[in-house]
């Protein structure tokens, strides 16, 4: 009896094994790899915030009061505070009331922090990785490398210092600008894939023993750590927490944030197996380290980010979005007055009122599971509103605006009233089946939240610009990597808001990543200023025929030309070949050296054979 032939598995089998089937009937015998909590959390959502059962029906049992009562509770006793002042959804000919907004009190001057004078792009380099710090890397890098020869490992060693570090951090700068496929690839000797800089820098034994001996954190220091594995002083970050709190204390002592903030979620790709690797299949890198940070909505500098590490999202009774947005936003550190720009997984009404209660405006987009919500049908949007049509309710200093575009959009605001008078202008579809634009009313914190939000995603942008992340096998190079590319940006952006102080000319991203390569390296620059004629100097036709070309005369050749320089009245050629005229207008450093014309071969042997008929007689 023939064996049935087995079915191949495919890519759809492989996701459902790993991440549940979507058919609960099917009886595949697999069950999800991931807790319902996770799996929540992979598709950026709060499990202690977001109830899914709360969008299909009401009154159901939440995923809340199974795994976090007291987080219910105080947020039912907020609801019943201002569920009074929402009974049913606003139109939009109703008048929403005048907010009271918070003067906006800085703590410092907003902007560039540093001295009135002019930085050249390694000082300001050198504000993020101090001496300090580079020393602090040396010297413990110098100790990783000890404990590796102990061990047995095979490869030449000599103590890293400050400036060859320096150089180190150059090449990587480098690398990010040009591309190779492998890292031996820069130290070709081919005459067509060469790249004679990193030669002239660094040998590549040198380079990758500095970069397999490469160390942020004391290994000793690490060694302590390892011991409290498993218990709750057990540190994961503490191999680039150094590193780290220097790169973030030095962030918020440069520069400070204008008045709009945003605050999103960054991932730091990486395959590499580790217990922080996390999965978010809304992301662009779906796999890596999640971040979250805080930036300037303007410019896109980075003001401070926290690292996530921990897997139980259930660690408070707030909820993972609540927590990481109040370690971010420190009023004694900013001021009051700021307005907060932040995304769906941020947003929660909880939120919104504590920050209001710390003089700081928010403003985001919300899930309608999000505990708080208003859960009201009493004249909402249906499926047959038209585009443009908007519902509001507030309670108290939080306004919901419910606007149909495409898709319904959901925002929370505390610093904006429902409608403005703003417009947007849509291609509608008319009665007679043609698409026509027309004007739509834009509720106000849709307009600012299109308008602020992308602080992060600037920043990931400059970022992702000629990154110098490579690929490797520890976590903490990984880091490293992405927190180099954050100092650049960071150190681009002060470059930026010195020569608009200045009213200097600013280069681009890349020719300040250059001009900074350069000067990592100590070499220097050597622009070649293609030579120019004089504009004073012009070709014109000869008058009563043609001439000797003076050019063509010092090169060793006769030529005969109809032209000549209408200034200095000398005949030059004006071919495209030779181009003679420009050539004889070069300066004298510039002119090409020429060999004076050999004579020709025959008038050498007939001098020769008169010399040797001259007979000389002496008195």
């Amino acid at each position: 009896m023939p064996m049935p032939r087995k079915r191949r598995c495919t890519t759809q089998d492989v996701a459902e094994d790993a991440f549940g089937s979507g058919d609960e009937d099917r009886g595949s015998g697999f069950e999800s790899a991931l807790s319902d909590a996770e799996e929540m959390f992979s598709n950026a959502m709060d499990p202690v915030l977001d109830d899914p059962t709360l969008a299909q029906a009401e009154g159901s049992e939440s995923l809340i009061a199974k795994e976090c009562p007291d987080a219910v509770n105080s947020e039912s006793n907020e609801k019943n505070k201002f569920f009074e002042e929402s009974k049913s959804w606003k139109d939009l000919d109703e008048e929403d009331s005048d907010l009271f907004h918070h003067k906006f009190l800085p703590a410092r001057n907003p902007g560039s922090l540093l001295k009135d004078r002019k930085y050249s792009p390694l000082e300001l380099f050198q504000l993020f990785f101090s001496m300090e710090t580079i020393a602090s890397l040396c010297n413990n890098t110098n100790k990783n490398a000890k404990i590796k020869k102990e061990k047995g490992k095979k490869y030449k060693w000599e103590p890293v210092e400050t400036g060859e570090f320096m150089k180190f951090c150059g090449i990587l700068v480098y690398m990010g600008i040009i591309r190779c496929p492998r890292i031996q690839d820069y130290w070709r000797s081919d005459n067509v894939w060469q790249t004679p800089f990193v030669r002239k820098v660094m040998g590549r034994e040198r380079f990758q023993a500095i970069s397999w001996s490469f160390h942020i954190s004391d290994p000793d220091t690490d060694s302590e750590n390892n011991t409290k594995k498993g218990t709750e002083g057990y540190d994961k970050l503490a191999k680039i927490r150094p590193l780290m709190e220097s790169i973030k204390l030095s962030c918020k002592a440069f520069y400070h944030p204008r008045r709009r903030l945003s605050i999103d979620e960054r991932m730091v790709p990486t395959m590499v197996k580790n217990g922080m690797k996390m999965f978010l299949k809304f992301q662009p890198n779906k796999w890596g380290y999640k971040l979250f940070v805080l930036c300037d909505s303007e410019t896109g500098y980075t003001c401070d980010l926290q690292v996530y590490t921990s897997s139980d999202v259930y660690s408070t009774s707030n909820g993972l979005s609540y927590d990481s947005v109040m370690s971010l936003v420190n009023p004694s550190f900013l001021g009051t007055g700021y307005v907060l720009y932040c995304d769906s997984f941020f947003t929660s009404p909880a939120l919104f009122r504590d920050l209001y209660e710390m003089k700081i405006g928010a403003c985001g987009t919300v899930r309608e599971n999000r505990s708080g919500f208003p859960r009201t049908q009493e004249n909402a949007l249906t499926k047959t509103s038209e585009r443009g049509s908007m519902r509001w309710i507030r309670q108290g200093p939080l306004l919901f605006v419910k606007w149909q575009d495409t898709q319904v959009v959901s925002m929370c605001s505390t610093i904006h009233k429902a409608f403005a008078g703003n417009v947007i202008t849509r291609r509608l579809r008319q009665p007679d089946g043609t698409w026509k634009p027309c004007e739509i009313p834009l509720p106000a914190p849709v307009k600012s939240f299109n308008k602020y939000m992308g602080g992060v995603d600037l920043s990931d942008q400059r970022l992702q610009s000629y990154t110098n992340y490579r690929t490797n096998y520890k976590w903490y190079k990984t880091f490293f990597f992405h927190f180099l590319d954050m100092a650049v940006a960071n150190t681009y952006l002060l470059y930026k808001e010195q020569c608009e102080t200045k009213s200097l000319k600013t280069m681009t991203y890349l020719d300040f990543k250059r001009r900074l390569c350069a000067e990592l390296c100590d070499v220097k620059m050597k622009i070649l200023v293609p030579p120019v004629v004089p504009l004073e100097h012009e070709i014109e036709r000869l008058k009563g025929g043609r001439r000797v070309c003076k050019q063509c005369k010092v090169e060793g050749r006769r030529s005969d030309t109809s032209w000549q320089c209408g200034r200095c009245e000398v005949p030059l050629c004006g071919s495209a070949a030779r181009n003679c005229f420009r050539n004889w207008h070069l300066p004298d450093h510039l002119k090409k050296k020429v060999d004076p014309p050999c004579r020709p071969q025959r008038f050498i042997s007939h001098l020769r054979s008169k010399c040797s008929e001259v007979t000389v007689t002496i008195d």
